[in-house]
């Protein structure tokens, strides 16, 4: 096809893998051809393994490389990078520079001043551009947004209950440079940048989705007690973070990472002035009295309970992907559901619930903390 859309990928772990997978299929379809995939770790690129995640791959017309600007070569129209976001060392500056459009895999970075940097040289490139939020597609998620559209929101509330060892492995050789020698570095703090902001910043973005931008964050964490580390797993047990967003609601996102619990659980409110919403299974059930006002007697819970019709899932990879390949094909960057600048408020608040933890539970407001002096360096680049 003439307007086939040539990718490539840098960062073979869990979601780069993810995502080629996604790719492949959109390959078959004729809207992609994968021209080039890179990754430090030779073994990375081999064909065996990659077919484990991808069955149907084939290397024969993929160019694989170890080396980044090898990649450039290869003139692909968008790049997908899904690296650690500690391991950036100017990839995105120089893809897009070349007038290369970006996917960039959430968290964009661990220091505001590179993901800031980043943004702006897309920006006036005029490159396409979306972020790794792939939960906006699923179906629950665009229910809540529509339910939510011309209401007054008022709070959510997200609580992610979790266990340290649900981290699965990932693919980076994290011992050669001084990290978990079994590769999990969403478990280290200074890898991951904090569980809030490697996997909290899914919740976060979906906060943002159906409530509007962050203006002001405040958090605290309970640390892990040092003889309680194992391999550098050394994020802390829990998190309280709370946002204010700019049209006045509140949201909570209650977070923990426990050893030796091997338990997952979860909780979802979204609350409007007159009625809020649940997640229940895979239903969208929304709680309101739509009767005459004031009733005569207490509303029983079946006459307050809506269950809000809900399409069934999606892969929201393929759908994440179909949208950033069609913005491409077609110019529009409205085919998606965001993009890197529009992501950017995502990673600014949980970013600035780390530095409210480290400054005592200080309220920062996320103007002041990309802007101001005194912030300066929480937000600077450091080696991990």
């Amino acid at each position: 096809m003439a307007d086939t859309v040539r990718v490539a990928v840098v960062g073979l772990g869990q979601r780069g893998l993810q995502h080629l997978k996604a790719l492949w299929t959109l390959q078959g379809r004729g809207e992609v051809r994968v021209v080039a995939l890179c990754d430090a770790s030779e073994g990375n690129l081999a064909q065996d393994k990659i077919r484990k995640f991808v069955p149907d791959y084939d290397a024969t017309e993929v160019h694989t490389t170890t080396v980044f600007s090898e990649v450039i070569y290869r003139s692909p129209e968008a790049i997908y990078f899904a690296i650690p976001p500690g391991l950036h060392d100017g990839q995105v500056l120089e893809a897009t520079r070349a007038g290369i459009h970006i996917f960039a895999e959430k968290p964009m970075s661990l220091f505001l001043d590179e993901a800031k940097e980043q943004a702006e040289a897309i920006q006036e490139a005029g490159v396409i551009s979306t972020c790794g939020f792939q939960r906006r597609y699923e179906a629950q998620s665009l229910t809540v947004r529509d339910v939510m559209a011309g209401k007054r929101p008022v709070t959510t509330t997200c609580v992610v209950d979790g266990s340290l060892e649900a981290h699965s492995v990932k693919h980076t050789d994290t011992a050669s440079m001084g990290g978990p020698s079994d590769r999990v570095w969403a478990k280290n703090f200074e890898w991951s940048g904090s569980t809030i902001v490697e996997a909290g910043i899914h919740q976060t973005d979906l906060m943002r989705f159906w409530m509007g931008d962050i203006s002001w964050v405040q958090a605290a964490y309970v640390p892990r007690e040092e003889d309680d580390i194992e391999d550098g797993g050394d994020n802390p047990y829990a998190y309280a973070v709370t946002y204010g967003f700019e049209n006045g609601a509140v949201g909570n996102l209650l977070m923990s990472r426990l050893r030796k619990v091997y338990h997952s659980d979860g909780y979802l409110t979204v609350m409007w002035d007159h009625g809020h919403l649940k997640l229940e299974g895979e239903d969208v059930v929304a709680y309101y009295y739509d009767g005459p006002y004031p009733p005569e007697g207490t509303p029983s819970k079946d006459e307050v309970r809506h269950p809000v019709p809900t399409p069934p899932r999606v892969d929201t990879n393929l759908a994440i992907s179909s949208a950033f390949v069609e913005s491409i094909r077609s110019k529009d960057e409205s085919k998606m559901l965001s993009t890197y600048a529009s992501s950017m408020n995502s990673l600014a608040a949980v970013l600035g619930a780390n530095v409210s933890h480290l400054r005592g539970g200080e309220r920062i407001d996320l103007t002041a903390f990309s802007e101001d002096d005194a912030y300066a360096p929480y937000r600077q680049k450091r080696t991990p």
